[in-house]
């Protein structure tokens, strides 16, 4: 995923689960949580790469699905509202487009800068394309039992 303005740019990748398949309980989300790696080059031009495991499989899916209705037009925002609040993401119509704003807590980060955020304006285009990304990631990232 990725999110970028004249200024900044702000890559999330989903690299893989937190835990092995067998790993955690499996009565709870133990399994479920993804691991995002996160790629921000600020204004200042600085980069800064850190990770967090702060997205649940099922969030993934609601999220996808969140930007679905908003592309179609049947709502004209999605507001992320995911367990963990390290991640954040904010979409809504705007004209043609979208306006999309993008937080991720940078966990592990010296500088004192503990979160990466971007606002953009995204087309059409470039919100289906992020949905296509999306539903991939949900193929290949299934909820776990």
């Amino acid at each position: 995923m990725l999110f970028k303005n004249e200024e900044a740019s702000l890559r999330l990748d989903i690299v893989n689960y937190e835990l092995p398949a067998d790993g955690g309980d499996p009565a709870s989300d133990d399994r479920n949580w993804l691991a995002l790696r996160c790629t921000w080059i600020n204004e200042d031009g600085n980069i800064v790469k850190d990770s967090n495991s702060c997205l649940l499989t099922y969030e993934l899916k609601e999220m996808t699905a969140g930007l679905k209705v908003l592309n179609a037009g049947i709502k004209d925002a999605y507001v992320s509202d995911f367990t963990e609040p390290y991640f954040s993401l904010f979409a809504q119509a705007a004209g043609e487009g979208y306006q999309v704003e993008v937080s991720f807590f940078l966990p592990n980060t010296m500088d004192g800068d503990d979160t990466a955020e971007v606002s953009c304006a995204m087309t059409k285009a470039d919100m289906t394309a992020l949905i296509d990304e999306l539903d991939k990631l949900c193929a290949k990232f299934p909820d776990r039992t």
